[in-house]
């Protein structure tokens, strides 16, 4: 449960942002409670485990000069982050302060894990972070970076220009791996030395997590932002093509809803992956609408603005692009947080394979376990067998009742793509598919906008 004191708090939130802050964080609540596909699942305690990752853009030490975040953003990236029982966060930069601000808002249980910064002008001094809720998932006290041996690095002997980050967790009964990564991106055309840097990274780090998945039965999961174009990229074979599993269905993962960037897939013991749901959470429903341009235009840094003499936008259209396109994305993010929600409960798989179906058709007594004065019998390296009755027993053993699962496990792992879906995907993209779709999400998010009431004259 995230803690709302800080609105209480006059020294940092006046009664008019206490006001405004509570409204969106209602909002917000009220979007993530309808369910996917808008909102999140409702966490469980112990029958799903609900998996984030977030690139959370330059979090932050605002080198850029856009921010720094304000408070209530701290407040709604705590209350996404606290949807998820562990996620992954990209970006998050050397002053770990604002961070440490969002878990306190998080509630008590709340933790988090994070690597040195990645150093090198392609570093740019990031960290690789889990949080999660350590009363349901639990750390195993495995945790590493991933490095390139000699013989794999990058052309000039260049290692990865953000190191992945490998953490081993349990929740339940899944006890699993999880590897972040933040891809080099480089240049976007497919013939470029930057692209051909990006494939190579995505390349090598899912063949690593493959071969370690096989050689340790353990399970894996590889998730963060990938810079990954579209379903049929290139970056996208080099992940798939090492036997990692997708969701059933993808999300497009920047704002704009453009670009598959961020990815989670899977590397898994046999029969331990159920997938319940996956999504993209698109917080921009919610917060920093273009609607609120009026009361947050007081405070967007001048610095990147063009302003008359009055303090007033020369071009006010302009000045709302800048709020809605860039300012806000550092606020909150250009990424969306994407996430996958796994069945873990395999309690009654496990008591069903105890049972033995000869004894549906007979039964023999119980199992003697104590003497008559009530002193416990010694046991031998096994128990010994329980005396036959003088009249066997006439009925057999009836079938258990199983309980309904808490919840239901209905959607499969995507299988690797066929060459004519590959095909099929490609021609829907290049003929506009794509933006056919945003411009009907586009469509249909207006047409559900309230419409004014006309002042009567």
């Amino acid at each position: 449960m995230v803690w709302y004191a800080d609105l209480r708090n006059t020294k940092l939130f006046a009664p008019s942002e206490r006001d405004w802050t509570s409204r969106r964080l209602l909002d917000l609540r009220a979007q993530i409670a309808s369910g996917p596909p808008r909102g999140i699942p409702r966490r469980t305690k112990d029958a799903s485990l609900i998996i984030g990752t977030w690139n959370i853009r330059d979090f932050d030490n605002n080198k850029f000069r856009h921010g720094p975040r304000r408070r209530e953003s701290l407040h709604y990236i705590a209350e996404i982050l606290s949807c998820f029982d562990v996620c992954a966060l990209q970006e998050v930069n050397e002053d770990v302060r604002p961070l440490r601000d969002v878990i306190r808002l998080m509630g008590p249980g709340w933790d988090f894990i994070a690597t040195d910064v990645t150093t090198g002008a392609s570093g740019n001094r990031e960290r690789m972070c889990f949080v999660f809720d350590s009363r349901k998932v639990k750390f195993r006290n495995i945790v590493g970076e991933i490095v390139l041996p000699k013989h794999a690095l990058l052309p000039g002997e260049q290692q990865f220009a953000r190191t992945p980050f490998m953490v081993s967790f349990q929740a339940g009964w899944f006890k699993f791996s999880l590897c972040t990564v933040h891809i080099f991106f480089g240049e976007a055309s497919k013939g470029s030395d930057g692209y051909a840097r990006r494939v190579a990274e995505i390349d090598y780090i899912a063949r690593e997590m493959a071969g370690r998945a096989d050689k340790e039965d353990e399970n894996y999961i590889l998730l963060g932002d990938f810079n990954i174009k579209n379903p049929v990229d290139e970056t996208m074979l080099a992940l798939t093509k090492a036997g990692f599993q997708l969701p059933p269905e993808l999300f497009p993962s920047n704002l704009l809803g453009t670009h598959y960037y961020d990815q989670i897939a899977f590397r898994t013991r046999p029969d331990e992956l159920t997938f319940l749901s996956a999504g993209a959470f698109n917080w921009s429903e919610t917060l920093f609408r273009p609607e609120h341009y009026e009361h947050y235009a007081p405070v967007l840094p001048k610095r990147h603005r063009d302003l008359g003499a009055d303090g007033k936008p020369r071009d006010a259209a302009k000045d709302k692009e800048y709020y809605s396109r860039r300012w806000l994305t550092w606020q909150m993010s250009d990424h969306l947080p994407l996430w996958v929600e796994l069945a873990i409960d395999f309690s009654d798989a496990h008591l069903l394979n105890n049972l033995d179906p000869d004894y549906e058709r007979r039964d023999v007594p119980a199992q003697l376990e104590h003497a008559e004065d009530g002193t416990p019998l010694e046991q031998a390296d096994a128990p010994p067998e329980p005396a036959e009755p003088a009249a066997p027993l006439k009925r057999g053993r009836k079938a258990p009742r199983v309980a309904p699962p808490e919840k239901q496990g209905i959607l499969a792992p995507a299988p690797k793509m066929s060459f004519g879906e590959a095909w099929r995907i490609f021609w829907w993209v290049a003929g506009g598919g794509a933006d056919r779709l945003r411009k009907t999400r586009e469509a249909e998010k207006k047409a559900a906008k309230p419409k004014k009431a006309k002042a009567k004259g």
